[in-house]
């Protein structure tokens, strides 16, 4: 190092000088500026209700009383369903919380939440990634069938319900008008 500080003239030394001064001065500013804390972002699930509840009852009541009008033959069956939960999705979230000291000493928090959007650019369209869909769970359903009372009847309607759902039997009633 001393041969290569001998071989400089003047002005280089100046200049060497100088940048020595820049760096001890910048590495000061980076020792002595508050400290921001950074978690990485990190994907972390949120649910959120994406279909209403009662749409679905009433698409599914519509649709069984269909079936059961068909299966039957007739047109006067009534199908009411209720349902414990609704379909709900799981997106994906960026989680990204700092930490840094104020001027005054003291610490200020800041988290952000936001969910992991996917872009199809052909389609010109933005979608949240979904990490899971949970289905609906069905409550109950009564069947009210304007038919004679026979028990293979309502056997057969129980177990197209029951089928249809993926309910089990005990949580179906099928009832006749009389």
């Amino acid at each position: 190092m001393g041969d290569l500080w001998r071989r400089l003239d003047e002005r280089q030394k100046k200049l060497f000088g100088w940048l020595a001064l820049g760096t001890i001065f910048g590495m000061a500013i980076l020792i002595f500026q508050p400290t921001l804390q950074q978690t990485p972002v990190t994907p972390t699930p949120r649910q959120e209700q994406t279909v209403d509840g009662n749409a679905l009852e009433n698409y599914w009541e519509g649709e069984l009383t269909t079936i059961i009008n068909n299966m039957l033959g007739t047109k006067h069956s009534q199908v009411f369903l209720t349902l414990e939960r609704g379909t709900k999705l799981i997106v994906a979230e960026s989680l990204t919380e700092e930490e840094r000291k104020t001027v005054e000493g003291g610490m200020e928090y800041r988290r952000t939440v936001t969910p992991v959007i996917l872009r199809n650019d052909g389609d010109r369209r933005e979608m949240p990634l979904v990490l899971e869909e949970q289905e609906p769970i069905v409550r109950g359903v009564v069947v009210v069938l304007d038919h004679e009372p026979q028990a293979h009847v309502r056997l057969q309607v129980a177990q197209a319900v029951a089928t249809v759902l993926q309910v089990p039997m005990y949580r179906i009633e099928v009832l006749f008008k009389q």
